[in-house]
């Protein structure tokens, strides 16, 4: 939906509904989260943009491919936030002791506003769900772990592969050189260990191509610069 249409639609909502309030919500300072487990848990800060109090909601979520034990748990999962205000929300970390790789989990931040009795007024709620990285204890930092992916052609399906001890962000979309074909991946993501087949628009490599050109984002979302990798046949 483009800007232009999600704000006719918003305009006429507010036109044949003026009895909803429109919410900013709780804003996180960084569009990550990064917990480094020597430290045992971390912090983030979140700022009500509303104009009045309201209660802040912290719920940590595991990815449906993820088998590990390690559990993160916000230390004031409710707490109410005043208008302006910020809160420091703190995690705490259980189970982590031993991993070897970067864990990836999602944790979402939704404000639900005060409710004013005498009022029918029903307020929207903006719901922040970013993104998580558990960092082992005496793993050393990278800033380009997408250096580390293999790529590899076999019977005729290009398969990505993160060998690292790092989770690796970056755009789904792939191209092909020198052919310029377009691939996609399934996700934005690649966890420690996992493979990943890329879907071909021309649905096979052609055979002069040897390499990938990806777009990785860097730990905290940001576009880093095009990194081309060589195929493996």
């Amino acid at each position: 939906m483009t800007l232009f249409l999600r704000g006719a639609v918003l305009t006429a909502a507010l036109t044949l509904f003026p009895c909803i309030l429109l919410a900013a919500g709780m804003v996180p300072e960084t569009p990550l989260v990064f917990i480094q487990a020597s430290e045992g848990g971390g912090t983030i800060n979140v700022k009500n943009t509303d104009n009045g109090p309201a209660l802040l909601y912290t719920t940590v979520t595991s990815l449906a491919e993820d088998k590990s034990e390690v559990n993160i748990i916000p230390t004031q999962p409710i707490i109410r936030v005043e208008a302006g205000k910020i809160q420091q929300v703190r995690f705490v970390l259980e189970g982590a002791k031993n991993i070897q790789v970067q864990q990836l989990k999602r944790v979402i931040f939704e404000g639900i506003p005060e409710h004013k009795p005498g009022t029918n007024r029903v307020a929207m709620t903006v719901r922040q769900d970013l993104p998580m990285i558990i960092h082992p204890q005496g793993l050393p930092n990278v800033n380009d772990p997408w250096t580390r992916l293999s790529w590899s052609l076999q019977n005729g399906t290009l398969t990505v592969n993160n060998p690292s001890p790092y989770v690796v962000r970056l755009d789904p979309k792939v191209v092909l050189m020198p052919s310029n074909t377009q691939g996609t991946l399934d996700k934005t993501y690649l966890l420690p260990g996992q493979s990943m087949a890329v879907a071909l628009q021309a649905g096979a490599v052609p055979a002069g191509d040897g390499q990938v050109k990806m777009f990785p984002a860097t730990r905290y979302g940001s576009p880093a610069p095009d990194y081309n990798a060589n195929i493996t046949r």
